[in-house]
């Protein structure tokens, strides 16, 4: 357990990416990484439209750069780290892009744009996109399972940012295939870029968490092949990333050790790809809502209150209880059952300034309240694995639904089909349908493409 630890962890960490093949993964983990693939670019075609993509577009621009890697549907090229800081942020602008268990964060988007940008910067492979991003899958899941659970629930902190640098250094590392002592420094170099700060959730720096991951981890591999130097345990010293993530208690580094490449996360945590454009920690109660409008009709102006049970302490990731902007609409439980409600679903168009501002939604908002299910208080996140949701009506009725957490299966709660029909729908939004089309005929056969070039081409907008 946790003390002054002797395991050389960042050492395991980087001969696991150095040895690992496309072959030691069953072959559900790999569809499973296609798939988690695919929603992540269209994810960033769809947010490549947003206020973020102009501001980090200009912003780059003025500080120029060696053009080596393509901005997602905005028509140039940027250097590898810039490129990937905003493809990164991009995709993760709508709050659209999968989740995972074991990070109790969002995986792809801090993995897909690393290695993007690198795989195109070098040359690299279909094969060699897709090994990086699952590779960067497994350490960056291994380290989120060995951290104290008061990283994710009381310290502030979004697990997306801090394990998003090790899990982008890990792949950026495979794209560049760094030998295992340049790999162990930049993990380590990556550990001390790691952050992001909950507090920061409803504006344009939360998706900045992920773009800043996944530049700190392409800094950092370019960093150590080009000889710069860091420790080789930054993991598990005793002023290192458990330790220091953790609140100096609770973690487990002998986890890591006992986990990483003896058990698939992308298998046993899986791959939750989002039906929902905002903060997964109200899609169950989102799926109960819609349960309810499947088989009653809820007028606004007849509910009196809205009870909603959750599997966590609130408010965790949900922090505006009162919202009056569109970004602060995907981090409040009390918005997204008000809009699930009055619009009977919640979609791209749900999130913007006006129907978060609307009179029939602020009136509903004050009615929603959240409390974690009976006995659990206190206790880690998602340990109950369910959300249930009453709505006291005005004549007295109780109107009530509940949702369980889909435990199973590495895409789990979605078929590839229903990934392909998302992507069709986001990526509409920055690319024509012959592009996206044609994307989609890359995408699938990923694992036989030879160098990407036509794919990047696509991906920047000049089909």
């Amino acid at each position: 357990m946790a003390g002054r630890p002797t395991l050389e962890v960042t050492k395991r960490i980087a001969e696991y990416i150095t040895t690992t093949s496309l072959e030691d993964f069953p072959p559900d983990a790999v569809e499973a990484a296609k798939g988690a693939i695919v929603d992540c670019i269209g994810c960033a075609l769809a947010g490549s439209v947003e206020p973020l993509a102009d501001v980090l577009s200009e912003y780059v621009k003025s500080i120029g750069g060696n053009p080596t890697a393509s901005v997602i549907g905005r028509g140039f090229k940027t250097s590898a780290p810039e490129a990937a800081l905003i493809n990164g942020a991009m995709g993760h602008a709508l709050d659209y892009d999968d989740i995972t268990r074991a990070m109790k964060g969002h995986p792809s988007v801090v993995l897909l744009p690393a290695a993007l940008a690198l795989a195109e910067e070098e040359g690299a492979t279909g094969r060699d996109l897709l090994l990086a991003y699952m590779v960067g899958f497994e350490v960056a899941c291994s380290v989120g399972d060995s951290v104290s659970p008061a990283y994710y629930d009381d310290l502030g902190w979004h697990p997306t940012g801090p394990l998003g640098a090790l899990g982008a250094a890990a792949a950026a590392c495979s794209i560049l295939e760094l030998d295992q002592e340049l790999t162990t420094m930049a993990i380590s170099l990556a550990a001390s870029q790691a952050a992001g700060l909950r507090q920061n959730f409803g504006t344009m720096t939360k998706p900045y968490h992920a773009g800043a991951s996944c530049r700190a981890g392409v800094t950092s591999a370019k960093l150590v092949k080009a000889g710069f130097t860091a420790s080789e345990d930054a993991i598990e010293g005793r002023f290192g990333f458990l330790r220091a993530f953790s609140g100096g208690s609770g973690y487990d580094e002998n986890h890591i050790m006992e986990t990483l490449g003896k058990q698939c996360y992308l298998v046993e945590s899986g791959v939750e790809v989002k039906k929902y454009p905002c903060c997964g920690s109200a899609h169950l109660a989102l799926d109960a809502t819609y349960r309810l409008l499947e088989r009653e009709t809820i007028n606004a102006d007849e509910v009196e209150s809205i009870q909603v049970s959750v599997d966590f302490d609130p408010p965790r990731s949900l922090i505006h209880a009162r919202p009056t902007e569109a970004l602060e609409g995907k981090f409040s439980m009390q918005y997204c059952l008000a809009a699930a409600i009055l619009d009977q679903k919640v979609g791209l168009d749900s999130f913007t300034d006006e129907l978060v501002q609307r009179p029939e939604a602020q009136t509903l908002i004050p009615k929603v309240e959240m409390r974690r299910i009976a006995g659990y208080e206190g206790r880690p996140s998602w340990v109950e694995a369910y959300n249930e949701v009453e709505v006291h009506l005005t004549d007295g009725r109780v109107l009530s639904e509940r949702a369980d957490r889909i435990t199973q299966g590495a895409l789990r709660g979605v078929s590839m089909e229903e990934i392909q029909s998302k992507f069709q729908g986001t990526a509409s939004r920055a690319i024509s349908a012959p592009a996206s089309n044609e994307l989609m005929e890359i995408l699938d056969r990923l694992e036989n493409m030879g160098e990407l070039s036509r794919m990047t081409d696509l991906l920047r907008g000049e089909g």
